[in-house]
């Protein structure tokens, strides 16, 4: 018999209802299709590693979005959930229509718990997305107009930020997705880099792009460097600013996603840090992993500066 579906929006349980997974920052890595289901990972607050199987991950497709929450696609399944690791809560929404495409990220507009949270699907191939509201959407919306294929996207009052060459982009739901640009000056060149990896994080009506250049063309990392957004709210102008100090922020960077503690003391972390994948070559044991404000599992190393 067909399970009855879920009522969008409303909170579900996870398959027996298993407890909360603790509130430590971990590193998270898939094994992919290991036959035990494991997920490994590393906690930062102490560098121990983990090993575990952790069902909701191991029984769904899942990314992990920057706050906090975890989208899951059942696998062979069209059904899509929002899941809380933190307190093991999950929210239902609309079923998919199409599976998921091959490469794909997930970002929320706001906490999911907001009337107004959009929930957006990015193909990581072609140039759109898929997108529904947690309350009041009992489908999800294909968006097929996209100027280009958007690789990342940062969240600031209800709105989904985008970085092109010289531009800030902005994806604005009202109700129906509507773009604009605000122009913005790049940072400099850094002497002796030849090329650089630029990561979009935003929390607390702030938004950043920490830049990671290398030394020359070669893997070695030269510095780090964090620049921050000001004048979002302004109709066509953003300014770009580097930033010296973190206070207690730390910002948490993988491939596959970016996470930003507003108070890296309440973790046992030390404040005004950067964690960040160094994996230049794309090597497989490196990309699929991502950060997760809890579970277990075991290491893949991350640089800390």
């Amino acid at each position: 018999m067909e399970k009855e579906k879920d009522t969008v929006g409303a909170s579900v349980h996870g398959d027996g209802g298993r407890p909360p997974l603790g509130s430590k920052p971990l590193l998270v890595y898939d094994h992919g299709f290991d036959p035990n289901g494991r997920q490994t990972a590393v906690s930062i607050a102490d560098m121990s590693v983990h090993t575990h199987v952790v069902p909701e991950l191991m029984e769904n497709n899942f990314h992990v979005t920057p706050h906090g929450w975890v989208f899951l696609n059942g696998l062979g399944s069209l059904r899509a959930r929002l899941w809380d690791p933190r307190s093991g809560e999950s929210l239902a929404l609309p079923d998919l229509e199409h599976d998921l495409p091959v490469s794909w990220k997930c970002y929320l507009s706001d906490v999911p718990t907001a009337p107004s949270c959009v929930v957006l699907l990015l193909d990581m191939d072609e140039p759109k997305f898929l997108y529904c509201r947690v309350a009041g959407d009992t489908h999800w919306t294909t968006h097929a107009e996209c100027p280009r294929v958007i690789q990342q996207a940062g969240a600031v009052g209800g709105k989904f930020y985008i970085l092109e060459k010289g531009k800030l982009g902005v994806i604005d739901f009202s109700p129906a997705p509507e773009f604009s640009y605000h122009d913005y000056t790049p940072p400099e060149p850094v002497d002796g880099s030849g090329c650089c990896r630029s990561h979009v994080a935003a929390s607390g009506g702030e938004l950043f792009e920490v830049r990671i250049y290398h030394k020359g063309f070669t893997p070695e990392v030269l510095t780090v460097r964090v620049y921050k957004f000001d004048g979002l709210a302004g109709p066509t102008a953003a300014t770009l600013r580097e930033v010296a100090d973190l206070g207690d922020k730390v910002l948490l960077l993988s491939d596959s996603n970016q996470l930003v503690l507003e108070s890296a003391s309440k973790y046992g972390l030390k404040g005004n840090r950067i964690y960040f994948m160094h994996n230049v070559l794309e090597e497989p044991d490196g990309t699929s992993s991502t950060w997760i404000t809890k579970a277990w599992t075991q290491c893949v190393l991350a640089k800390t500066i």
